[in-house]
């Protein structure tokens, strides 16, 4: 989530139910993990039951972004993650 923040007070989610992307979608016993579980304001993070979240395909150097519509002063953001699927995480250019 990426929270846009004036004075250290939350004003808003700017990615809350934006275009999301991400490398590739995983799918497991038709279910389509897309980008857009990442920003759909839920911190659910059992992938395998409602709702979903978010998972990429077992890649090298996987990836998600979400287009905020406008250029936008981000000064807070928010991840969730799977620790059952996440043994290590290693974010780098966070943002671009």
């Amino acid at each position: 989530m990426l929270f846009v923040v004036n004075s250290a007070v939350i004003t808003y989610n700017a990615a809350l139910n934006r275009t999301a992307y991400q490398s590739g979608v995983h799918i497991e016993n038709n279910n389509s993990f897309s980008a857009h579980y990442g920003n759909d304001g839920s911190r659910h993070t059992d992938y395998t039951s409602s709702p979903h979240c978010a998972v990429t395909n077992y890649t090298v150097n996987p990836w998600w972004a979400v287009d905020l519509g406008q250029p936008t002063t981000v000064y807070r953001v928010d991840l969730t993650s799977s620790a059952a699927h996440c043994t290590q995480i290693n974010i780098t250019g966070l943002i671009d």
